[in-house]
């Protein structure tokens, strides 16, 4: 085991009752046992911390005391952390399986970039499920150009990455992004062919205003020096359909949304083969 790479998962919450616990047992579950695990609490005012109590044998390290955002709570579980490979598992989402991190580590331990993501399963508010995550090459021009389209919660960061650097907390939703831009748009990742988390549609990523999301965004390409001015034509169609769909679901909700694809889908002209 000494030879096997340490895994820090940090799992940041507040008020996350109704689901902590899934995220929890998802993770002290796994077969691979060179995991540390640490959880850092916004000072909940639900039954989060109680959750946490109820399984604080299995957790290295938590703590429960106000912060300043998500960004300023995930360098606290930075700091706390001794892992050679840290990720980040929010509350509303939770490891696949129990070999999850096992399968990854497989990979990890030939890894030689600072970074290597594997896939996830997006869990749609309809119940729906779709699959994310694909080769490096395939993703890198839009992930340093148009938006993060690496699934964060499948994300294995090297310890050494935070050597004298953090998560800049004047991000509100990009900081993450942020933080992998600022390798990336040099480096290349690892692609890790499992698939490591099912992230919930209906956690944060479904409530945060898309106008900020892209504000966000631009900050982050722009303090990366991605460009001086304007982005590009990529970066403008990704963030009108965005807009699009955002206004469709928020108007018709998500199933009219699908109704609305699917009748597309299915009214295009078809070729004939003979």
């Amino acid at each position: 085991m000494n030879l096997l790479p340490t895994i820090s998962i940090i799992t940041v919450v507040r008020n996350g009752e109704r689901s902590i616990e899934h995220a929890i047992k998802s993770i002290i579950s796994q077969t691979y046992k060179n995991i540390e695990y640490i959880i850092i609490d916004g000072k909940s005012t639900d039954g989060t911390v109680e959750k946490i109590q109820k399984y604080h044998e299995n957790i290295n390290y938590w703590i429960s005391e106000p912060d300043s955002g998500i960004y300023d709570a995930m360098n606290k579980g930075v700091l706390a952390s001794n892992g050679d490979w840290l990720l980040f598992i929010n509350a509303d989402d939770h490891l696949v399986s129990a070999t999850s991190i096992e399968e990854a580590v497989s990979y990890l331990t030939t890894c030689e970039k600072s970074i290597a993501y594997g896939k996830i399963n997006f869990t749609y508010p309809n119940g729906s499920v779709a699959s994310y995550g694909s080769e490096w090459n395939d993703l890198k021009y839009r992930f340093r150009n148009v938006a993060a389209c690496i699934p964060h919660q499948a994300t294995f960061h090297a310890k050494a990455l935070f050597a004298g650097q953090y998560f800049d907390t004047s991000f509100r939703i990009a900081g993450d992004y942020d933080f992998l831009l600022r390798h990336l748009k040099d480096h290349d990742a690892c692609f890790i062919p499992v698939t490591v988390t099912n992230m919930d549609g209906g956690g944060i990523s479904a409530t945060v205003s898309k106008i900020d999301l892209l504000k966000d965004t631009r900050k982050a390409q722009i303090k990366n020096n991605m460009y001086r001015f304007s982005p590009s034509i990529s970066w403008y169609i990704s963030a009108i359909k965005l807009l699009v769909v955002d206004s469709i679901i928020r108007t018709i909700g998500i199933r009219g949304k699908d109704k609305i694809r699917d009748f597309f889908r299915f009214s295009k002209p078809r070729t004939l083969s003979i």
